[in-house]
């Protein structure tokens, strides 16, 4: 989830998730994008492929634990905001996050959409739909190479000095760099 999704969650009365849509290769589904040392850094997650060549639903794709993505993914995360100004303070929630990692992409996804949500305190309510929605914010906001609507106010990033304000970010870049004052950003930003 980038930080622009986290803003129209924060101004969201209610949630609905989507779990009939198809899966799409290059969406913010399998991957997020942190601040690193060396600028923006991908991280993808690595999921089983059923070799049909047809289209899969969301819900039925699978993480391909064979591959030791979780690990790379913490150490990557610890690495890029461990010098962060909030990190600290939310490390073993994170950490513990990442100890209990479910099959389904999804549910994975949901999972921790569900904890940064959580620890920024942003509660709507939400549901799950019962077919597909086909929802035209929902599938911009889950496009990885979209181009953004509107950019968003820069906040300090770990490695700003040396790259800029880098965006889209993962609303982890949220989370570590601004902590509580993460809503008061939220709150003062435009959807």
């Amino acid at each position: 989830m980038d930080v622009e999704s986290v803003l129209h969650c924060f101004n969201a009365k209610h949630i609905v998730l989507d779990t009939h849509d198809s899966y799409v290769k290059q969406t913010y589904r399998s991957r997020c994008y942190i601040a690193a040392a060396n600028g923006k850094l991908t991280l993808n997650i690595p999921i089983i492929h059923d070799g049909s060549g047809t289209s899969s639903l969301y819900r039925d794709i699978q993480i391909d634990h064979s591959q030791p993505w979780a690990s790379n993914h913490l150490k990557s995360i610890m690495s890029a905001y461990k010098s962060s100004p909030y990190f600290e303070y939310y490390q073993d929630g994170f950490e513990t996050l990442y100890s209990s990692i479910p099959d389904g992409l999804m549910e994975w996804n949901i999972k921790t959409m569900f904890w940064l949500l959580n620890q920024l305190e942003i509660k709507p309510s939400t549901s799950e739909s019962a077919s597909y929605t086909g929802d035209e914010l929902s599938t911009y906001l889950i496009t990885a190479k979209k181009k953004t609507s509107r950019p968003l106010e820069p906040y300090m990033q770990v490695f700003q000095e040396k790259h800029g304000f880098l965006q889209p970010l993962s609303g982890l870049d949220l989370l570590f760099n601004l902590g509580p004052s993460a809503r008061a950003y939220l709150k003062n930003s435009i959807v």
